[in-house]
């Protein structure tokens, strides 16, 4: 059965519905400033002028995208001046401790670009079909400028890895990057997936949502010559429709 539309804060069935809501939008709300904070580091690397301006491009619009879900957030009785400043006090900001987003060079850059912003167009995809009308809506405006990110980051990583000494020190460093952005999927089969799936806040699982991220990253894996680090290799529990191979491309 289709769950019914929700098409304002007036609509909201009921209390469990709205903490749902308030908490996807605290991750992702908390993730597009993170983002924002990294591209900053991002524009020191930036080996021309043109890429600064354009990863500046790319911090500004992270932070548009945090103020339009502030508005809903804020619609929803969350006080939003406090809830920057709770977090700004925070040990390392938005990004967290355990992330450890920093940029040290151009390479660093191109991976957090191109697996990050990835990843989260998955997850914003689900969110654009999603029950919360506010929420969907607000995301495909989201989605629009991401794709643009991503395609970014795809470019630069196919273009260093036609250098042999890049490519492999791009592998080494991979898993790094490779694992941040796996989290933002977070865990597969919970309670609290079942529930979005139940309300319509999701329509696939976190499982099938990761899934369908590494079928669009392999072939460009491929056609850089890189690969996926093994499962025994990571720190995570990644659900058995979680395929790491990656056909044989660049020698």
């Amino acid at each position: 059965m289709t769950a019914p539309i929700v098409r304002s804060k007036d609509e909201i069935p009921d209390a469990a519905y709205r903490k749902m809501v308030l908490t996807l939008m605290d991750k992702q709300a908390s993730r597009e400033v993170a983002t924002a904070e990294v591209f900053g580091q991002c524009v020191l690397h930036a080996p021309t002028i043109e890429d600064k301006i354009r990863i500046t491009r790319f911090q500004h619009e992270e932070l548009k995208h945090f103020q339009l879900l502030a508005r809903i957030m804020g619609e929803l009785g969350v006080d939003m001046d406090a809830y920057v400043r709770d977090r700004q006090r925070a040990g390392a900001r938005f990004t967290g401790d355990e992330a450890d987003m920093q940029i040290r060079d151009w390479i660093d850059a191109t991976l957090f670009n191109f697996v990050i912003d990835r990843a989260a167009t998955f997850q914003l995809g689900e969110y654009t079909r999603g029950s919360y009308l506010p929420l969907a809506d607000a995301n495909r405006v989201i989605l629009r400028e991401e794709e643009g990110h991503k395609s970014f980051g795809e470019a630069c990583l196919e273009e260093m890895c036609r250098d042999v000494a890049t490519r492999a020190e791009i592998q080494r460093r991979f898993a790094k990057w490779f694992v941040a952005s796996m989290r933002i999927f977070g865990r597969a089969g919970t309670p609290g997936n079942a529930y979005c799936l139940r309300v319509g806040l999701k329509t696939r699982d976190s499982g099938d949502v990761a899934a369908a991220y590494l079928d669009s990253v392999r072939p460009v894996m491929a056609a850089c010559g890189l690969r996926f680090p093994s499962r025994a290799d990571l720190p995570l529990d990644l659900p058995p429709q979680v395929d790491l191979d990656v056909p044989a491309g660049v020698a």
